[in-house]
């Protein structure tokens, strides 16, 4: 398996490993970092170092730092906290806050929930590289606005919003600024003794240490103040009340520590795996890269491709060796497209088709040619075949020792792998007659050509543009078909073919697309037959 999935979650580094683990043995450092006495002033020693730790990383004291579950609830407290210090929600006081339409969903779905409340928020569109500038942002604010919160940068294409610029434009105006750092910390320069920034969210688990972690900086000079959204026992200043996670923690710490000590290396070697892999990709016909162009604001370890022409559940199906993700790991739970590529312009269909690929400390450039070889392969075949794309070989079938991880039945899976009569029959070949049913619009299409006998079905093809149900509702009707007359055709119903595939609810249309098309080229053949 090749994994270049970075972006949404990076491996415990062995370092941070081993600094975890004397606190998480039974007969190790297990106080209570609140008790007072010696096993719990030890580990409040642990949990403070690590305070300095992440301090360190981002230019920070460490009294600024207040752990959190992660950076969702560190984005959570710092919007909902920052408001409801300034009385929010308080009827006749009207609140505005900032945003842009390509946030994390935490952030958005943050915003949303204080509309409901009675907040106004401007959600700023980015332009088509995925950055807002911070012209959008100053033209936006208003006489009511508390608080502007943008991430440093996009966790789905990379672009890296200048908030160097933005944050001392905002503190002359006397706006708060919350930046969402998941993204940006080990791999940008970050230094908040410099740059005004009030709120800034971190996690642990994008910086090769636990999930479950994260922190959020928190300024003290000039103030930032937040309202807890957590009660209980006054821990972390009173902001984030809860019994600390030590081994948590002292990962954390490990983690930015080594961040420090590795973070020219990582860029090096980030941005060369990047730049390799958009090298070969590149060379694919159509390929459109989301985000900044080379040598834009981009971040080193993230890179995103539309492959137009394929659909994308088929897309990444046909990849089960490497580990890629079509989004956000936040917002795999939904079939939709991604929203941040909708933002920037991208349809759905080319949105849908678009894979991010991101880079680790365990990535080899050996990773990159062999993903690169078969991405090549695979966006070939798919469009082979397409009933849009060109007459060309189909070959190079998902690679079979990757398995089925996605879970399809066993017959869909075999037939989406080998594809038996996929194809087209040679041009002016005789007695062909074929017919599709499905549309672009609803990303599944199926085309059934057939060659006849008289009136028996000598051959058949089959030419399929959609998810992997599809193609092998496809490859199964050609199948099926092949032998019998013309009058047979409209016997395979739909129940049945699911039946054979062993087709799941969510996936019932694809067997009526299979009846559908059956149908379409009975009543072809009739047409033609008149």
């Amino acid at each position: 398996m090749i994994y270049l999935d970075y972006a949404a979650t990076t491996p415990i580094a062995a370092e941070v490993f081993e600094a975890m683990l004397p606190y998480l043995k039974p007969d190790g450092l297990h106080g209570n970092p609140a008790s007072t006495h010696g096993p719990g002033f030890a580990a409040r020693a642990a949990v403070e170092r690590a305070r300095a730790q992440v301090a360190a990383l981002i230019g920070a004291e460490p009294a600024e730092i207040i752990w959190t579950s992660g950076a969702t609830e560190s984005n959570n407290l710092a919007i909902k906290g920052a408001l409801e210090f300034r009385g929010f929600p308080k009827a006749g006081r009207a609140v505005h806050i900032v945003t842009s339409r390509s946030e994390h969903k935490c952030v958005l779905d943050t915003c949303r929930h204080l509309e409901t409340l009675g907040a106004r928020v401007s959600y700023l569109k980015p332009d088509e590289r995925g950055m807002v500038t911070p012209e959008a942002v100053l033209a936006a604010i208003t006489p009511d606005t508390a608080l502007v919160s943008l991430m440093w940068v996009n966790n789905e294409i990379g672009a890296v919003n200048d908030i160097e610029r933005l944050a001392p434009l905002l503190r002359a105006r006397g706006v708060m600024l919350h930046v969402d750092a998941a993204q940006a910390a080990g791999k940008l320069a970050i230094d908040l003794r410099a740059l005004p920034v009030d709120l800034l969210s971190l996690s642990a688990h994008k910086l090769y240490g636990p999930k479950g972690i994260g922190a959020l900086y928190v300024r003290r000079k000039p103030r930032a103040r937040l309202s807890p959204q957590m009660h209980g026992g006054g821990h972390e200043q009173g902001m984030r009340s809860g019994t600390l996670a030590t081994h948590q923690v002292v990962g954390f710490g490990a983690a930015c520590a080594l961040a420090v000590e590795r973070f020219d290396a990582d860029i090096v070697q980030f941005s060369a795996l990047r730049d390799a892999l958009w090298a070969r990709l590149q060379t694919i016909p159509g390929v459109l890269r989301n985000g900044p162009a080379p040598g834009e604001r981009a971040a080193p370890h993230l890179l995103n491709l539309s492959f137009p022409g394929v659909e994308g559940e088929s897309l990444r199906a046909a990849l089960p060796g490497i580990a890629v993700s079509s989004g956000s790991a936040c917002s795999s739970a939904t079939a939709e497209p991604s929203y941040v590529l909708r933002a920037l312009g991208r349809d759905d269909e080319t949105a849908n088709a678009s894979l991010r690929f991101s880079f680790g400390r365990m990535t080899a450039r050996a990773d990159i040619e062999q993903a690169a070889d078969t991405v090549i392969a695979q966006v070939a075949r798919l469009r082979a075949l397409s009933p849009f794309g060109t007459d060309a070989p189909i070959a190079n079938p998902p690679e079979e020792a990757a398995g089925n991880p996605y879970g399809y039945g066993a017959e869909i899976w075999r037939l989406f792998r080998e594809t038996p009569s996929a194809g087209r029959f040679p041009d002016g070949a005789p007695d062909v007659i074929s017919a599709e049913a499905g549309t672009p619009a609803a990303r599944s299409v199926l085309r059934l050509a057939l060659q006849l006998d008289g009136d028996r079905v000598a051959e058949a093809r089959f030419l399929a543009y959609g998810c992997p149900t599809t193609i092998a509702v496809g490859a199964y009707v050609a199948g099926w078909a092949r032998g019998k007359s013309m009058a047979d055709l409209t016997g395979l119903k739909a129940p049945a073919l699911r039946a054979a595939l062993e087709i799941p609810e969510d996936r019932a249309h694809c067997a009526l697309l299979g009846e559908d098309a059956l149908r379409a080229v009975f009543a072809r053949h009739k047409e033609e037959m008149a």
